[in-house]
């Protein structure tokens, strides 16, 4: 018993230094943000700021239209969160409850698109867009990223664990595989649906190379290509920079407290 409690021990202050180094990085930007700029060159990279200012916030807030880059932001991550919602669920289904010939060596072929380096497809993707005449335009950011090997996987996965016996019964009374999809599965897959709409959302809030080659108007720039603006040859003001950073955060951190309970059910019920 004493070696389980000190097992179990080490366990946790593993766990909370492995916690406290994942948030030292924010906990630095938000010290950082709340310092004046002259301090920054003569105080120490790491302090308490005294009194704290506030006023790079709203500096940052006119530095750049990021009201303007916010707009393009959520416009842009809520598409292709709920875009790949949707077709993951679609998919998902296919893959986990129908039967037909081939269907896992298609899905192993789906699935080895993720060896595919995001560098590789780049060109060809730009070369797409272009013949598109999407160049410099928002769909360019949404439309290719609609549907992803990922949360196909993972919503694919958690259809599996579903209990066959509620699909036999719905189509037993005539319904469709539309409809035991809508009425049976979707309610059912909620939670899974949550996390892989935030982790959608996540990765194209904070997507910058994409963006950064097919955009070419400012107007059209999104959080992580404006917040680049921010930095210049001559300089950077770092304050400014983790001020309008930290801004940028906040609809994620909102993102994931709406729906941390459907979260938390997730990983206990996969």
């Amino acid at each position: 018993m004493k070696r389980r409690s000190v097992g179990t021990f080490l366990l946790h202050a593993g766990l909370t230094l492995a916690g406290l180094s994942a948030i030292f990085p924010f906990l630095w930007m938000l010290l950082l943000s709340l310092q004046e700029t002259s301090l920054t060159l003569t105080a120490p990279a790491l302090r308490w700021p005294w009194p704290p200012s506030f006023a790079n916030y709203i500096n940052a807030w006119h530095a750049i239209p990021l009201a303007r880059y916010y707009a393009n932001s959520l416009l842009v991550a809520g598409a292709v969160a709920l875009g790949q919602v949707i077709t993951g669920l679609l998919a998902g289904y296919v893959f986990a409850r129908l039967q037909f010939r081939g269907r896992d060596l298609l899905f192993l072929l789906f699935l080895g698109t993720l060896l595919v380096p995001t560098e590789v497809t780049l060109i060809p993707s730009f070369l797409l867009m272009r013949w598109l005449g999407w160049v410099d335009r928002l769909p360019a950011l949404t439309v290719p990223f609609l549907a992803h090997p990922t949360a196909i996987f993972l919503l694919r996965q958690y259809l599996l664990t579903l209990p066959g016996a509620l699909e036999d019964a719905a189509r037993m009374d005539g319904c469709s595989h539309l409809q035991v999809l809508w009425y049976i599965f979707i309610p059912l897959a909620l939670p899974a649906a949550g996390v892989v709409g935030l982790f959608s959302f996540l990765w194209s809030w904070k997507a910058f190379v994409w963006p950064l080659v097919i955009i070419q108007t400012p107007a059209r720039y999104t959080i992580p290509v404006g917040l680049a603006m921010l930095q210049s040859e001559l300089g950077t003001d770092w304050p400014l920079l983790m001020a309008a950073t930290a801004l940028a955060t906040l609809p994620v951190l909102l993102l994931y407290a709406a729906i941390q309970r459907r979260v938390r059910v997730f990983d206990y019920g996969f």
